[in-house]
């Protein structure tokens, strides 16, 4: 008897094992194949790699299967992106071993010809998805249509895993995949998973997403019937996972594991039929250069793409040092940051513009205190449409009049992008008249309080919010002066693929020989060094005293983020 029980103990502890699932997972790598330009210390592919390895091994020890995920965005956003027309960053993820990876904004930047031709020349080893993307029925894109898929099935743990991707339909992005259109995630997640269920019969329904948290929860709230969501985008590191409500008030565990490669996200999930997914384990492992052994494979293919890099631009030439920072450089989010200030300022300065427009969206790596290179500069603006130009997007300038001035800005609000302007400052003001913004600083309501979401209904801001005391410079807009306005290539080429009426603004533009990334390496070279002060200036007025403003005379303005989306980000970090 006492030998059965302990039969039957055992078969019920290996019954257990069997419904357990490990899940790793990556997300926005942005082909950063050596390691975190921000912290050196941390990432690298290599070691992502052998990180995966261990703990698929550990967890096969103990009777886990494994699936090994991408949240998407592995190309775009760093100098690798250039070896091979975007090649290496393609077919690394390969050589990683993922089981699936989801379609990322930055996967499709490039076009979708140069997609389509990029898919057909290097076939993935992995399950690649994009449930939202839907092509014309007349486009002829065959590498698109016989690689990019809506699910995948896995049968592991026991039981059947249906695996959708879904990624981002952010206007900023979406209009480069052309010849289709990418449709809303909640729409397209809930009428898919209904015909999943019905076809499939899975016992589970996983999302890997490339939305931001954000737009995971309104996903949810629009769907019903998703069971987890890995998610991508918004470079969140999770550190426990999120819970938000689907469309029956179900609570769906969502994670996310930051970017470029800083962590990997493990999930332990007990898995069984006809119940709810439980967590049993989840965490960040930190990839740390000091303490993580390198993948022999992966390594040799990052530096057989580094030798491509090498001879394309000079070793010698990419790592000079043509400049210091004093602080940590970071891109603006929520407010305005020294370093996107001097970026917009470099795009101006270049083709001598009275104005310009940057978004901080379009930037790459934040770089941390010390000699910032050639390579520096562009790994934090790492932006192309075409590998020919090997020195990314090129600076475009037209001239506009006051007038017409005024309703771009108006027309530029209504976006709702975080974007900076250099020689462009305005005010916020209530129904009081009373300013609560003013040269991208938040000023409040009079008591001391800052209301939220100013910038959110009418033309980008709320209904309830005038836009006031436009100026260029310093100096009150005249309707009938031509100002030169300077604008990187992703926005001309973005705006003309959105709008007639920035087709219709820009049809004299003129497109300069001078690239962003060379414009950041002039300024860099003429100033040498960056400083906690660049781009403040302070305002000519007593704390709470709204009259005095009206003199404030500034060169920044910034358009963050609502307070709603910073509150959400903040708690998911």
């Amino acid at each position: 008897m006492r030998e059965i029980l302990i039969l039957l103990s055992l078969l019920l502890c290996l019954s257990i094992q069997a419904e357990r699932l490990q899940i790793l997972h990556t997300n926005d790598l942005h082909g950063f194949f050596d390691h975190s330009v921000a912290n050196p210390r941390l990432g690298g592919y290599a070691r992502v790699k052998a990180i995966i390895d261990e703990y698929k091994a550990q967890a096969a020890s103990e009777g886990i299967e494994t699936l090994v995920v991408d949240a998407g965005d592995f190309m775009e956003g760093n100098l690798y992106y250039m070896a091979n027309k975007g090649a290496k960053t393609f077919n690394i993820m390969s050589t990683m071993g993922y089981d699936a990876v989801v379609v990322g904004n930055h996967d499709f930047l490039m076009g979708t010809k140069k997609l389509n031709t990029l898919l057909k020349d290097n076939p993935p080893k992995f399950s690649y998805l994009a449930a939202n993307f839907q092509l014309d029925k007349t486009a002829f894109y065959s590498g698109i249509r016989k690689s990019i898929k809506p699910y995948t099935m896995f049968e592991k743990a026991g039981v059947k895993i249906a695996l959708m991707g879904l990624t981002t339909d952010e206007l900023f992005y979406a209009w480069a995949f052309k010849h289709g259109k990418i449709k809303k995630p909640g729409k397209v997640a809930d009428k898919l998973v209904e015909e999943i269920r019905k076809k499939e019969n899975p016992d589970f329904v996983f999302a890997l997403t490339h939305l931001g948290t954000i737009k995971d929860e309104k996903m949810l709230k629009n769907s019903k019937g998703i069971d987890l969501v890995v998610g991508g985008h918004s470079h969140t590191a999770m550190f426990r996972p999120a819970y938000f409500p689907n469309k029956d008030n179900v609570k769906v565990p969502v994670v996310q594991a930051g970017s470029h490669g800083k962590f990997l996200g493990r999930l332990i999930l007990d898995l069984e039929k006809g119940k709810p997914v439980k967590i049993v384990k989840y965490e960040l492992i930190p990839i740390h250069k000091a303490h993580t052994e390198e993948d022999e494979v992966v390594a040799d293919f990052v530096r057989r793409s580094r030798e491509i890099i090498n001879e394309t631009y000079g070793e010698e030439w990419l790592k000079e040092v043509v400049g210091h920072t004093d602080i940590p450089l970071i891109h603006s989010g929520w407010r305005m940051t020294p370093w996107t200030a001097w970026i917009t300022d470099a795009v101006r300065e270049a083709v001598d513009a009275d104005i310009s427009f940057h978004s901080p969206n379009f930037g790459g790596a934040n770089l941390p205190v010390g000699d910032i290179t050639r390579e520096d500069l562009f790994n934090t603006h790492p932006r192309s449409f075409d590998h020919k130009n090997k020195l990314g997007w090129s600076i475009y300038s037209v001239n506009i009049y006051g007038v017409v001035l005024k309703s771009v800005i108006r027309l530029v609000l209504k976006t709702q992008q975080p974007l900076a302007f250099s020689g462009i400052t305005f005010d916020l003001v209530d129904k009081k008249n009373n300013i609560v913004y003013s040269n991208g600083q938040w000023i409040g309501n009079g008591d001391g309080e800052v209301d939220e979401d100013v910038f959110n209904k009418y033309l980008g801001i709320d209904g309830k919010f005038r836009v006031k005391n436009i100026k260029v410079n310093g100096k009150k807009i005249s309707s009938y002066r031509k100002y030169r306005v300077a604008l990187n290539e992703g926005i001309v080429v973005g705006g003309l693929g959105i709008s007639s009426v920035a087709k219709l603004l820009l049809r004299k533009i003129s497109k300069s020989e001078i690239t962003v990334w060379s414009a950041l390496i002039n300024k860099m070279s003429r100033e040498k060094n960056i400083t906690r002060e660049y781009g403040q200036s302070k305002p000519n007025y007593i704390e709470g005293n709204q009259k005095g403003l009206k003199d404030f005379k500034g060169p920044y303005q910034f358009i963050p983020y609502t307070m709603k989306e910073r509150e959400t980000y903040n708690v998911c970090r």
